[in-house]
C-alpha cells in the first residue's frame, strides 16, 4: 500500500516534469514565431514576453517535485559529512520535515492567492489582459506535488 502511494507520487512528479518540459517548448516556439515575425513582418504578437513569464512560472513550478525527487536540488552536504549515519538520517528526516511544513504553508497560501484573484477578476494591465489566476494556478499545483514529493522522500528515510 505504501509502495503503491511512492509510486504516485513519483508518477506525478514525472508527470509535473513532463508539463514542464512541454512549457518550455511552448516558450522556445513563442520565442522563435516572434522572431520570424519581427524578421519578415516587421510586427509582433505583443504577448510573446509576458506569455513567455507565464510559462517560465510554469516551467518552474512543475518541475520542482521531479528535481526533487532526482536529488537535482542543491545540497549543502559539509555538515552532512561528519554526521554518523543515524545522526544523518534523522538529521535528513528533520530536516525534510521543516521543509514539507514550509512547503505547505506556502500551497495553502497561494491557493488563497489564486482563489482571490479569481473572485476578484483581476487581469494583467496587458494587450492580452490575460486572467491572473490562470498562469498563477502553477504556484500551488508546483508546491502540492512538491510537497507531495518531501513526504515521500520522508517516508522512504524512516522505511530505510
Amino acid at each position: 500500500m505504501v509502495n503503491k502511494f511512492l509510486k504516485w507520487i513519483d508518477k506525478l512528479s514525472d508527470y509535473g516534469a513532463y508539463l514542464s518540459s512541454v512549457f518550455m517548448i511552448l516558450i522556445v516556439a513563442l520565442i522563435l514565431f516572434e522572431i520570424f515575425l519581427r524578421t519578415f513582418f516587421h510586427t509582433s504578437t505583443l504577448i510573446s514576453d509576458e506569455f513567455s513569464a507565464y510559462f517560465f512560472v510554469a516551467v518552474v513550478m512543475l518541475g520542482l517535485s521531479y528535481t526533487f525527487k532526482e536529488n537535482g536540488h542543491i545540497r549543502i552536504t559539509l555538515i552532512l559529512s561528519r554526521l554518523g549515519k543515524k545522526t544523518e538520517k534523522a538529521f535528513d528526516i528533520i530536516t525534510s520535515a521543516i521543509a514539507l511544513v514550509l512547503t505547505l504553508f506556502i500551497f495553502y497560501h497561494s491557493l488563497i492567492m489564486v482563489i482571490e484573484t479569481c473572485k476578484l477578476d483581476m487581469r494583467a494591465d496587458s494587450i492580452a489582459e490575460t486572467p491572473i489566476f490562470i498562469p498563477q494556478i502553477a504556484l500551488p499545483v508546483g508546491f502540492f506535488l512538491f510537497a507531495l514529493q518531501i513526504a515521500a522522500k520522508i517516508i522512504r528515510r524512516i522505511r530505510k
